[in-house]
């Protein structure tokens, strides 16, 4: 589960009680989102499951965005994800609460395809 207090290792999945890991889940009065300084993330649209490795990998081949606003997502959002070494993976949102930014949280579901 990511709060605002820790963050999420791309690499192998962990969260930790820090916001210096990869993904980290931010909460202003305003909005939440998911941002990262070391990896990128595109949206996926479309039916459930269409986040595959071929997928994730063309979209984001050329990407640079590295933040996610939460406001239009919900449970099944599927994010590719790729780091500066090329791996290619896929966060897909199990459960969302922002509705109070203080205790806000997400709870996602990361696939790592390794680079070969």
């Amino acid at each position: 589960m990511l709060t605002p207090d820790n963050s999420l290792r791309y690499g192998d999945g962990t969260v930790y009680d820090n916001r210096k890991e990869d993904i980290r889940f931010s909460c202003s009065a305003v909005s939440c989102e998911l941002e990262s300084d070391t990896v990128v993330f595109t949206r996926v649209y479309g039916d459930p499951g269409d986040g595959t490795h071929d997928m994730c990998d063309l979209m984001t081949a050329n990407t640079k965005t590295r933040r996610v606003p939460t406001a239009a997502i919900a449970a099944g959002t599927e994010i590719c994800v790729r780091d500066q070494d090329g791996n290619v993976g896929l966060v897909v949102v199990e459960t969302k609460s922002t509705a109070i930014p203080k205790i806000g949280f997400l709870r996602v579901d990361l696939t790592v395809w390794r680079k070969t």
